[in-house]
């Protein structure tokens, strides 16, 4: 049962990070430790030597992501959201995710250079109308967001045994 919940949390949590970073190009702390606290409900169902490797994974994410962003690689939600994720895919899915991760990133972004080249300006004041304008960059939550959802389907029968 908490394990049903916590994938629950999971699956929330990344379409509210997608939603947010698309409508304000911002992925609120609250969200990332929203996936953390899942985890916690989750990661009873795994035994020990797992939710360590689980743990470590996130962590190593963690300061990987730090790095970019303190290189300004990529944005500070970005990082926190990457880590999170990791937290709950685990070493054993790591590549898959981040592999995914950047295939749905450039699908985002060329998307969003199609609609900003031929998309008529925004109204000012509309949601979008950042979205649109030319030379803003990719908000990459929703790739995140949308790999780890994905991946999904690998996590639920590993927690619902």
């Amino acid at each position: 049962m908490l394990a049903t919940a916590g994938l629950l949390i999971y699956a929330g949590a990344l379409a509210a990070a997608a939603l947010s970073d698309l409508v304000s190009y911002q992925i609120p702390n609250t969200i990332c430790l929203v996936l953390v606290a899942g985890f916690a409900f989750a990661a009873p169902a795994l035994p020990l030597p797992m939710i360590l490797f689980h743990v470590a994974c996130g962590a190593a994410l963690l300061v990987a992501t730090a790095i970019c962003f303190a290189f300004r690689l990529m944005g500070g939600g970005d990082a926190k959201l990457l880590a999170a994720t990791a937290l709950w895919v685990g070493w054993h899915n790591v590549a898959s995710f981040i592999l995914l991760t950047a295939i749905a990133g450039g699908v985002v972004g060329l998307i969003l250079l199609a609609l900003r080249r031929f998309a008529a300006p925004a109204e000012p004041g509309r949601w979008w109308g950042r979205l649109l304008a030319r030379g803003e960059g990719v908000p990459y939550g929703i790739a995140i967001a949308a790999s780890g959802l994905v991946l999904l389907a690998r996590l639920g029968p590993a927690l619902l045994q």
